[in-house]
């Protein structure tokens, strides 16, 4: 009699639930398969970025090829530099914090050294930097993203948007006295 309800609690069973843990398992499996690759090629920094600098080249000469493409360069620009510029910033912004104690950021000469932590980590600005040039790459195959524009006026658009963030953020590096990068720091145990 047991056998019995089982086997109707079964039959009762709609056929998309039972397809749920199937697409749910593939993509868990491509979830594994990537996580596996990242954590591979984590350690290759140097390797990473000169494989980005390759997609660059690719993109830009697929871009010139085809003279065209100029609105999908702006986006990907203005993609890469809001993702630079959370690349540069610290975790916490020193003017939102109410308490002191809770800054990432030295507040005073003679406190404790704390070492800067990004609000986006290296590791995921090189992910958002491959994915959106990858994807930049196939786009450039499909004519209905190229999108006439006269590219002189989105590059000095561009470039103007970028002096005035760029301008912004070594503004509020001076005010807050930190650098995002390790040259010009002291370094422990060196004499000089």
């Amino acid at each position: 009699m047991s056998s019995f309800f089982t086997e109707n609690q079964n039959s009762n069973l709609s056929p998309s639930s039972q397809i749920i843990p199937t697409s749910h398992s593939f993509f868990n499996k491509i979830y594994i398969y990537f996580n596996a690759i990242q954590d591979k090629i984590f350690i290759y920094k140097t390797q990473r970025w000169l494989f980005i600098l390759f997609l660059s080249i690719i993109y830009f000469i697929r871009m010139m090829l085809t003279n065209g493409y100029y609105a999908l360069t702006y986006c990907l620009g203005i993609h890469f530099l809001n993702s630079f510029i959370g690349f540069i910033s610290p975790l916490d912004d020193p003017e939102e914090i109410s308490n002191e104690n809770d800054s990432y950021l030295p507040q005073k000469n003679n406190e404790e050294f704390r070492p800067f932590q990004r609000k986006v980590k290296e590791f995921q600005f090189w992910s958002v930097m491959f994915w959106t040039l990858s994807i930049g790459i196939v786009l450039t195959f499909f004519e209905c993203f190229d999108i006439p524009v006269f590219w002189p006026l989105l590059l000095f658009y561009f470039i103007f948007i970028f002096i005035l963030t760029m301008r912004n953020q070594i503004k509020h590096m001076i005010k807050y006295n930190y650098l995002p990068w390790d040259t010009g720091k002291k370094i422990f145990g060196v004499n000089s």
